[in-house]
């Protein structure tokens, strides 16, 4: 199999999970927030971020480090190797976690009482949350580990389709049958301790380790060395994506933050389609990398970010044409959202189709460029955030997001031309920039017909349209050869080879 198919095989399997993960983690936030309201949306939105945070540093960034070791080596030769190297990356962020965990829990009031001054529940919910910590660190690591096979399945089964039924599922019935509180603390405990038990039981059919061997294992410093870097990297990410609803928690109340959070989840849709391609892209990349093959590094290099590109462009237009009725989904509550939803879809879109720069530097070793990178978004986010935040709301949190990921992504892109002498952008890249113009030009016209209908018959039409007339002005400018992998990696749906 080519790389191209390769990349396309996998990525339909992972976008498929994602696009299942994403759908039902929307229409949790979307029930959440009719059922339960703004402020206690808000409440959630805070804890989980707290969580997030605290969960890289749990996972001391070893999910990356483990699936990059293990894909360098071979699963035949290697088998001792690997094993030692996945027991060793479990045991650390056992013990990385639960120190987070009991840090996090005794932390809690200072950080709801002195420094977001909010309501008592959200101690509450942050405790609970905190105990899902160790689950999820586990989780992940397991999940990179078996990547690093080049085996995406268990990883999206997972963390895509049974994580996020359970998670929807439990909050669905919390509400139901218990409570308004319960239904934003429980299920992501639930979850995460079921999603545990089920990925550590692949990850040892998968990889042969055992329990004995992950007591015994000792700290692989080599793995640590390598991966450190890369949970500050992480955790600066995190918190990017996360900096503007903790600050608008710090300057504002958890109503507004409750209320940016619909448009937040939505524009960050589009980031499915990053990860669905980068899963199977980074290890493939660093395989390459290993071998010293630049042509290879520098041909998939374009060939996914034409994809990313193709992508995004459809479902970018209508978050941007149609915000309001999007919104509406959440409820009327959520329409002054509507320009928010705007910025962080611009936000999200550049940072889908520069996203391949990222971990081609990650990928070669250059761990340390890539942290200097994140700091300085990240210090440019904080700065952005303080300034606009108290004069501009909810709309100057999503303004220092979009300032703060085009920067970073020009940073990127600007680095690997000149370290690794590669360049995303060739002349294929005109014909989906050409179809999306035409796309957007249509909706514009269209949209005043179609408004007056129901929110959902509005957005059904307006998708099929902005699908149905991207594709076929494609297909008039003819697709590319390697394009045509998108439709043979839908086989895989049908449970073909």
């Amino acid at each position: 199999m080519n790389t191209a198919s390769k990349i396309a095989k996998e990525s339909t399997i992972t976008f498929s999970g994602l696009a299942y993960g994403n759908v039902n983690r929307y229409l949790y936030t979307a029930l959440l927030a009719r059922w339960v309201g703004a402020e206690f949306l808000g409440i959630y939105s805070m804890a989980n971020a707290i969580m997030l945070i605290s969960e890289v540093l749990g996972k001391m960034g070893l999910e990356t480090g483990v699936m990059r070791f293990v894909s360098r080596l071979n699963p035949e030769a290697d088998t001792e190797k690997i094993q030692k190297l996945i027991a060793s990356a479990l045991k650390m962020t056992i013990v990385f976690s639960l120190v987070i965990m009991v840090g996090l829990i005794i932390s809690s009031d200072f950080i709801v009482t002195q420094i977001l001054n909010e309501s008592p529940l959200l101690i509450s919910v942050i405790i609970i949350f905190a105990i899902a910590i160790p689950f999820n660190a586990l989780t992940l690591v397991s999940a990179f580990a078996t990547q690093g096979f080049k085996r995406l399945k268990y990883k999206t089964l997972v963390t895509q389709f049974l994580n996020p039924t359970l998670l929807l599922g439990s909050m669905v019935l919390c509400y139901w049958f218990v409570s308004e509180e319960s239904a934003i603390t429980a299920p992501l405990l639930i979850t995460g301790i079921i999603g545990f038990f089920v990925m550590i039981s692949v990850l040892k059919r998968v990889s042969g380790v055992t329990n004995n061997q992950i007591v015994k294992s000792k700290f692989d410093t080599s793995l640590l060395k390598y991966s450190y870097p890369l949970m500050f990297v992480t955790i600066l990410q995190t918190f990017m994506h996360w900096m503007d609803i903790l600050m608008l928690g710090y300057f504002t109340d958890a109503t507004i933050v409750g209320l940016y959070h619909p448009a937040a989840r939505t524009a960050g849709l589009l980031q499915a389609l990053l990860l669905s391609f980068i899963s199977i892209y980074a290890p493939m990349m660093a395989q390459f990398h290993g071998e010293d093959d630049r042509k290879k590094m520098d041909h998939t290099y374009k060939l996914v970010s034409r994809w990313l590109l193709m992508c995004a462009i459809p479902i970018s237009t209508i978050f941007i044409i149609f915000p309001e009725k999007v919104l509406l989904l959440f409820g009327p509550e959520y329409l002054p959202s509507a320009k928010i939803l705007v910025i962080l879809t611009g936000a999200t879109f550049i940072q889908a189709i520069f996203g391949a720069a990222g971990p081609i530097l990650g990928m070669s070793g250059y761990t340390k460029l890539v942290l200097w990178n994140t700091i300085g978004a990240f210090g440019l986010n904080f700065g952005l955030n303080i300034y606009l935040i108290p004069k501009y709301g909810m709309v100057g949190a999503a303004i220092a997001t979009l300032i703060s990921l085009t920067i970073l992504g020009f940073v990127r892109i600007i680095e690997v031309q000149i370290i690794l002498r590669m360049n995303f952008i060739d002349r294929k890249v005109i014909k989906p920039i050409l179809a999306g113009l035409i796309v957007f030009t249509g909706l514009f016209f269209i949209k005043d017909f179609i408004m007056p209908f129901h929110t959902l018959i509005t957005l059904i039409v307006a998708g099929i349209f902005s699908v149905g007339v991207y594709g076929f002005i494609l297909w008039i400018l003819k697709v590319e050869e390697e394009d045509l992998d998108f439709l043979k990696g839908l086989k895989v749906l049908k449970g073909r080879k």
